[in-house]
């Protein structure tokens, strides 16, 4: 049996399925992140606010959907975030597949980089950017915070 996986733009209208998909991306970081993750405070509404004000791609398969990230444009860079792959459906390259969409969309935006925030305590996620040609720019403090949570990270194009 084949596989055959989709990749698309999101619209206002997937804002619930992808309220669902964060839920179960990011249920194993219940507990272990502080401040705990946002995508935990997230809403179909406030999904589809993103959605307007920037946008993301989702994978699918078949009638299932299995990944996402979303992306905002900024002036000098393509700031991506919630990269999420449904956990039956990790380590078969949906992860990748929906990084080089979003680097392709910072080309054709004709934006030098592509930026991501990722947790100093998610070490296996540091490494997996990293892997894929994402260096750090700097430690960051989530607000409220005086010592770094996050580290940003840049790959230039």
């Amino acid at each position: 049996m084949t596989i055959v996986l989709e990749v698309r733009n999101a619209h206002t209208g997937d804002a619930t399925a992808l309220h669902l998909l964060l839920a179960r991306a990011f249920a194993e970081y219940e507990g272990r992140l502080d401040p705990p993750s946002g995508a935990n405070a997230e809403t179909p509404a406030s999904i589809a606010r993103k959605l307007v004000e920037g946008g993301a791609f989702i994978c699918s398969e078949g009638d299932a959907l299995v990944g996402c990230v979303f992306y905002a444009p900024k002036t000098d860079h393509l700031y991506v975030g919630r990269l999420s792959v449904t956990p039956g459906h990790r380590k078969r390259g949906i992860g990748d597949l929906l990084l080089r969409m979003a680097e392709q969309h910072a080309r054709t935006l004709g934006l030098p980089s592509v930026r991501i925030g990722v947790r100093l305590v998610l070490e296996t996620l540091r490494a997996y950017y990293a892997a894929r040609g994402y260096a750090s720019i700097g430690l960051r403090c989530h607000e409220g915070y005086t010592r770094p949570t996050f580290v940003e990270m840049e790959k230039r194009l």
